[in-house]
């Protein structure tokens, strides 16, 4: 079928009409859509329901102390809003950044020549080539096929290929599984079928993680916590109306969780820039904290153990009737008339075709039967040829002939390369064995071997050391590959990675196990070769199914069924399109090298929003135990609302932005929860407990005013907090100098506030808004040997608490 395609000319006119791929939608959010969400978000209107309740109560009551509340939370919802929306602008425009990074590009055929362009660019009526692995990238309707069979899964769930004749639809979202032909575009854009849900799928909204749903839900107990406090709380403070609305408004202003999963869903956004820059594009926010809890990977031979550039090393002639030019030039007339065009035929295209063939039929690769079959005619005569694995199809041949191909492959030193069979086939059409063909019936195949060929691939060089620096970090590998065992055992051998004969299995030896024993085999083996794609499937559930972390490497369509099931699938640059559509991380460039480095930066963006974690929740256990005690032991309740957010800005706002740029820890983070938890418990406790203990030593020894020792127990909260800072600051890593003088610069700025008596300039605004009382010589005695004798204990009892859970958490 002679296909021209459309012409320059109608493709421009069909581009300035607005009829092309381009999509209306957005991977990312819009400016506006950030500003948007950012301004009316939740948070946001409980915010400004908090400060209409302050408010109501200034009016009523003509409490200028309301008054400035309201000032004192309006300008925390400001700074968090401002906050927000510099880091959402600068994640947005990083992850732009990393889409520009993955182009891509169909064939199409325009006037009568084809070429590559970008998906975008397509326009209706565009003639695009499909082969093996290719996404479909806008509906469309057959035009030619070569037994072209597609995969609509990933649209309707069912993953049964539906072979496609000359006239059937395809839809965008679909995949070419086998064979290969021409569709003409007739829906492109928001207009076509798969739309919805791949701008659903593909769209960085930043999802919540699951890492991040917990934080979510942790901050929305503490919000009810909270709202259970305020309202048990006593009707009046000291007789005092308007303290009790300010410590209303203090507890709930206190715990809104809006800091902790901004930080949170900014640091996965980033991180996901950063990872770019090593290599990689993350495509699921998800796979980032799953690097963590990763124990085994398994990778498919070629293309990561090797860089799958395949060459020819020999060629063996097998039929005494032919020379090895007339085996050359059948192998490059099988090569050039063959559907797919994968590593081994173009492996093969360096071979000249004749030019008196022509084709007639075909039985494409299939990675189950490990064969693929073409029909051609020279001189009005038809013959059929087979290529596949010389293991499989041997033992299908005359015997003698299986004994000198296997004395050439021993002898010849051959049996460490992939080894292929070339053959012609007597009394089956391509067609006949297209419609009909079973195991049972490969096996009754009647070959007429023609040769051997043996073909090397190139070995990554730096790949041993990417395996040993994961083993150096706990994490296994696997080799999944449907080549053979000999092949596999040289590519070890020759990286340097010794396994011994009992750790490998073949694909035929697993058929032969119950399922039992199925499991327990593709737990215990190392290398597992001959396998079709449902093996490697059934050998990553076997995983899963003992809660073992896993991570598939792969390139190829045969690898997809495996690289979806895995907890992390990551796909190869070159690989297929469709792998590369479903993998949460694609290897930039193929660097299978890099793969240490990705994980070592998925891990710190981990740590990253564990240590924030641990600033933002201390807080919000702190204010609850400070309610409590208040609540429940008539305790005093030292915090308002613009003390609040002087507490945030020394112990959290701050800190924890330094924390998330200068971060530096790569070590894995075992079990967040309970890390996170222990850390917040001990240093809430802690830090109240030092709060109440300057608080009464200042009424006891000293005999201050009320004012005074609430300002006294307010400096030891932030003094222990900025301290509770630097324990955090101390597992990140970096520059712990830097951390140090950044807490000794918070207590020196705040002491100097607190000592300074001016009466002038902004030191005396600040003062009075955040409600700064003058602190004489003989308070500072006492403060600093609470601060001081508190810090130690601090550090003290963490360092307890990370032994602890390291050892039996």
């Amino acid at each position: 079928m002679d296909i021209k395609g459309l012409t320059a000319a109608e493709v421009k006119q069909r581009s300035d009409e607005g009829r092309d791929n381009k999509s209306a939608s957005h991977k990312t959010k819009t400016y506006g859509e950030i500003i948007i969400e950012n301004i009316f978000s939740l948070f946001n209107f409980i915010i400004f329901g908090i400060i209409g309740f302050v408010i109501f109560f200034y009016i009523k009551n003509n409490d200028q102390r309301l008054l400035l509340d309201s000032i004192g939370i309006l300008f925390i919802a400001f700074t968090n809003v401002s906050i927000a929306l510099y880091q959402e602008i600068k994640s947005k425009i990083a992850l732009d950044k990393v889409n520009l990074l993955l182009k891509k590009e169909v064939t199409v055929v325009r006037d009568g020549k084809k070429q590559k362009i970008d998906q975008i660019k397509i326009v209706v009526d565009d003639v695009i080539e499909i082969t093996r692995g290719d996404q479909i990238p806008a509906d469309g309707t057959v035009l030619n096929t070569r037994r072209l069979e597609i995969d609509e899964s990933l649209l309707t769930g069912e993953s049964v290929p539906i072979e496609k004749e000359n006239g059937d639809v395809l839809l965008s979202g679909s995949f070419c599984v086998a064979g290969a032909g021409y569709y003409q575009v007739n829906k492109v854009g928001d207009e076509s079928h798969a739309h919805a849900v791949t701008n659903l799928a593909k769209k960085y909204k930043f999802v919540l993680t699951p890492l991040q749903k917990r934080i979510n839900l942790i901050l929305k107990i503490l919000f009810g916590i909270a709202e259970i406090l305020t309202w048990n709380a006593k009707g009046t403070v000291n007789g005092d109306f308007v303290e009790h609305i300010r410590k209303i408004a203090t507890i709930l202003i206190s715990l809104v969780p809006q800091g902790l999963i901004l930080t949170a869903s900014v640091t996965f956004a980033i991180g996901v820039y950063k990872i770019s820059k090593i290599g990689a594009i993350v495509q699921k926010l998800n796979a980032i904290e799953s690097f963590s809890n990763v124990q085994y990977v398994f990778m498919d031979k070629t293309g990561t153990l090797t860089e799958n550039k395949l060459k020819v090393h020999k060629l063996s002639v097998l039929d005494k009737d032919i020379t090895e030019e007339n085996l050359k030039e059948l192998l490059g007339s099988f090569a050039y008339h063959s559907t797919e065009k994968n590593a081994t035929i173009r492996a093969l295209e360096v071979y000249t075709p004749s030019e008196k063939t022509k084709f007639t039929g075909e039985m494409p690769f299939s990675s189950d039967t490990k064969l693929s079959i073409l029909e051609i005619e020279c001189n009005n005569i038809r013959n059929t040829y087979i290529l596949g694995a010389y293991d499989i199809l041997i033992s299908r041949t005359e015997k003698d002939v299986e004994i000198k191909a296997s004395g050439l492959i021993n002898d010849g030193g051959l049996g460490i390369y992939r080894n292929l069979l070339f053959g012609k086939i007597q009394g089956f059409s391509a067609e006949e064995l297209f419609n009909e063909i079973t195991t049972d019936k490969l096996k009754l195949l009647g070959i007429v071997p023609l040769g051997i060929i043996s073909i090397s691939d190139t070995i990554r060089a730096d790949v041993l050391d990417a395996i040993k620096l994961f083993e150096k970090n706990g994490i296994k590998f696997k080799v999944l590959t449907g080549d053979s065992t000999e092949s596999v055992k040289a590519i070890l051998k020759e990286i340097g990675w010794n396994v011994k004969d009992d750790l490998m299995i073949s694909g035929q030896e697993l058929d032969t196990l119950s399922p039992e024993d199925f499991n327990n085999t593709a737990v215990d083996k190392v290398v597992f070769s001959r396998l079709r794609p449902e093996h490697k499937l059934k050998i990553i559930n076997a995983h899963k199914q003992r809660n073992i972390y896993t991570a598939m490497i792969g390139d190829g369509v045969n690898d997809l069924p495996a690289i979806k099931q895995a907890h992390i699938g990551i796909a190869m640059e070159e690989g297929s399109a469709i792998t590369k559509e479903v993998a949460d991380i694609i290897l930039l460039k193929n660097k299978f090298s890099l793969l240490p480095q990705i994980f070592d930066e998925g891990n710190r963006i981990v740590n990253s929003v564990n240590a924030v974690a641990k600033l933002f929740l201390t807080k919000n256990f702190l204010v609850i135990y400070l309610s409590l005690a208040s609540l429940i032991f008539f305790m005093d309740f030292p915090l308002t609302p613009r003390r609040v957010s002087l507490l945030n800005v020394f112990s959290i706002g701050l800190p924890a932005f330094i924390i998330t740029i200068k971060n530096r820890n790569i070590s894995k983070c075992r079990n967040f929860t309970k890390d996170v938890f222990s850390f917040v418990i001990i240093s809430s406790v802690l830090i109240t407990v030092f709060g109440y203990t300057a608080y009464y030593l200042l009424k006891s020894t000293l005999g201050l005013p009320e004012y005074e020792l609430e300002m006294g127990m307010i400096t030891v909260l932030i003094i222990t907090a900025v301290t509770n800072f630097l324990i955090v600051a101390r597992d990140a890593g970096g520059n712990k100098l830097l951390y140090h003088l950044y807490g000794i610069f918070l207590i020196a700025l705040f002491i100097v506030l607190a000592t300074v008596r001016t009466d002038l300039g902004i030191l005396s605004l600040l003062k009075i808004f955040y409600e700064i009382k003058y602190l004489g010589l003989s308070d500072w005695v006492v403060i600093g040997t609470v601060s001081a004798a508190g810090s130690l204990i601090l550090i003290g009892a963490q360092r307890i608490r990370e032994k602890f859970v390291k050892n039996y958490l």
